[in-house]
């Protein structure tokens, strides 16, 4: 247990700009509320509408569907917690050196590469003490043609990118492209390195596509980074959440 709650912290949150299983865990109660509600400032809830009015333009899930959709508490040995909007907005510029691995950095950034109307993360973290795999998920809100192309632009930042690339100051390498499952109607896996001083991380990250949204998980297990990808139990529920 000692080591699930330092991990985050002292890898996972610097190396991927604080989208990880510890982003749940604010001290703020204020910070894991919902963006869009009710007592939002005037300028979230235009935003809200903007995001709203062009995801029935295009055909994507709109906002407020898919924070519904998305997972919440506990389901198949993990806990998924809302992630404070400050948190989240950390990694969405991350630009790669190169640009063949641009797909690869925005998704260690939390977000697509191509941007989505709307975007929602979760934590996730084991409900079990005996399980060391931490780690995201998050779900962004495509047309199905945009998501289409995020999926197989990402398949070629594989072959085009197996050295890595660097990004703010972060450094990515040894990309290998690995089993994703059999969901969804197209999915992709691939296990990447961050290397954090003079520690090397080893993140699993499974992507599935279901229609206009792109679900994306990614898994840290410092005991065994071969074991890292989150449970194909977990990816299904959520999928299955979406209809």
């Amino acid at each position: 247990m000692r080591l699930r709650k330092a991990l985050p912290v002292a890898v996972v949150l610097p190396s991927l700009l604080t989208v990880s299983a510890c982003s749940g865990e604010s001290s703020d109660p204020d910070e894991k509320k919902p963006k869009a509600s009710a007592g939002s400032t005037p300028g979230a809830v235009g935003a809200d509408a903007k995001a709203a009015a062009e995801a029935e333009r295009i055909g994507a899930m709109a906002p407020q569907a898919l924070e519904k959709a998305t997972l919440s508490g506990k389901e198949n040995g993990f806990e998924a917690k809302k992630v404070a909007e400050a948190e989240v907005e950390a990694g969405r510029d991350m630009k790669a050196d190169k640009a063949e691995c641009q797909p690869l950095a925005s998704l260690a950034g939390g977000f697509t590469h191509i941007p989505a109307v709307s975007v929602e993360h979760r934590a996730l973290e084991p409900t079990e003490a005996k399980n060391a795999t931490i780690g995201s998920m998050w779900l962004a809100s495509h047309s199905e043609t945009n998501a289409a192309k995020v999926l197989a632009e990402l398949r070629t930042s594989l072959k085009e990118c197996p050295g890595g690339f660097k990004t703010l100051g972060l450094t990515y390498k040894a990309v290998q492209p690995v089993k994703a499952p059999a969901l969804g109607d197209e999915s992709v896996g691939y296990r990447i390195t961050n290397v954090v001083g003079k520690r090397h991380v080893t993140m699993t990250y499974t992507v599935v596509r279901e229609d206009g949204v792109v679900a994306v998980f990614y898994g840290v297990n410092m005991l065994t980074p071969q074991k890292s990808a989150i449970p194909e139990a977990v990816v299904k529920a959520q999928l299955e959440r979406l209809g």
